[in-house]
Formats: C-alpha cells, sequence, structure tokens
C-alpha cells in the first residue's frame, strides 16, 4: 500500500493544496482544496479517478476553491469535520475575515467524520484523527506512513491559536497525545511550509 502526494502551495496564505493518489488503484484525493489551477487539473487528469475532497478545518484559506473542484467533480464527495461545522456554517467573524465566502455560502459536506472514522482511497486507508488547537474541530488524516496535519503542527513550528475558537493549551495536547505518538518516519504534511516528519518535530520543534 503506497501513496503519492503531490503539493501546490499556491493557494491564499501560502497555503498547502495536496493531490493524493492511492498507487495501487490510481484513486486521488483532494486535501485541503485551498488553490485550483491547471497543474492541479494536470495532475488528476481523469475526473472519474478524483473520489474525495478533504478539509482538514474550516479557515477559508484551506477550502477557498472548493466551489471550483465541486463544479468540476461531480462525483467527488467532499468530506469534512463534524467539529468545524459552527466555524464553516455560522460563524459571523470568520464570514467578514473570509470575505463573505463561508457560511450559507460554502457548500455542504457530503459526509462528516471524527476521531476514528476511516476514509478508503483505493488500498489506502486514512484515518480521522481529532487535533482541536488551531480550531475547535479540526483533524488530521492519517495513514500508516503519512499525516495532513492542517494547521495543527508545521516543520519547526505549530498553528496559530488566536483565531475564534483557537485555544493553545488544547493544541499542545492534542500534538503531544495524538499527533507525537506515531512512528517517528512519519511524514508531515502540513498546511504551510515544507514537510518534515514525526521524530524531527519530537526532537527540534521548540514549541512544544
Amino acid at each position: 500500500m503506497s501513496l503519492t502526494v503531490k503539493c501546490f502551495a499556491a493557494g491564499p496564505l501560502g497555503e498547502n493544496t495536496y493531490v493524493i493518489t492511492d498507487d495501487a488503484t490510481g484513486f486521488k484525493a483532494v486535501v485541503d482544496p485551498g488553490y485550483y489551477g491547471m497543474d492541479v487539473r494536470m495532475e488528476i487528469q481523469n475526473n472519474a479517478y478524483l473520489k474525495f475532497i478533504l478539509l482538514t478545518h474550516g479557515h477559508h484559506d484551506h477550502y477557498a476553491a472548493l466551489r471550483e473542484y465541486m463544479d468540476e467533480y461531480i462525483s467527488a464527495s467532499f468530506i469534512a469535520p463534524a467539529g468545524e461545522h459552527y466555524l464553516m456554517y455560522e460563524s459571523r467573524e470568520h464570514l467578514m475575515m473570509s470575505g463573505g465566502r463561508s457560511a450559507s455560502g460554502l457548500p455542504q459536506a457530503k459526509r462528516f467524520v471524527r476521531e476514528g472514522d476511516t476514509i478508503e482511497l483505493g488500498e489506502t486507508m486514512l484515518r480521522v484523527i481529532e487535533t482541536p488547537g488551531h480550531t475547535e474541530g479540526g483533524i488530521c488524516f492519517a495513514t500508516d506512513h503519512e499525516v495532513f496535519s492542517g494547521d495543527t503542527l508545521f516543520r519547526l513550528s505549530v498553528g496559530n491559536t488566536s483565531f475564534e475558537t483557537g485555544d493553545w493549551a488544547t493544541m499542545v495536547n492534542s500534538i503531544q497525545n495524538k499527533l507525537y505518538t506515531l512512528d517517528d518516519d512519519t511524514v508531515v504534511y502540513p498546511g504551510h511550509g515544507p514537510a518534515t516528519t514525526i521524530g524531527y518535530e519530537k526532537r527540534a520543534n521548540p514549541f512544544v
């Protein structure tokens, strides 16, 4: 079971949009649809192969191009964190911060996921890990070898907790007791910046 990961660091605020491919079947998913361009379209190639559009948390820079994906790939399922419903669909503060591109204007997810839920992408199993702190309902998607950490854990840094629903102590707890329990050689694909590993962050990250 292996996964190919392509990163497109072109979304708002330097957000990383990932196109991941299950090597055995060619089935694909997009993680954090903040950006959509011709380079992404070429990576996906066949509309039928894009199965899922996955969201780690409800900040606008991570779903800025969601509508474009849903219009282009009508058979793909949008999957979002159950704990982010308020931030995605109800928060007036976030509605203003996103220029009106959230709340009622955000497409409804086909599936809301929680801790322990799984998503089958061909032969690849993605596990949902709830990692509140950057936001109250943020999640990560993990395989046996990778974790897509959203804005929870970065290379030598962590997410900002000063926004609505953020909490520093909760963030630290999520990293120490959830992400740092993964294997040291697990590759971390964050929502901003370069990839890293769990082992490197445990040794060198000055914030946790």
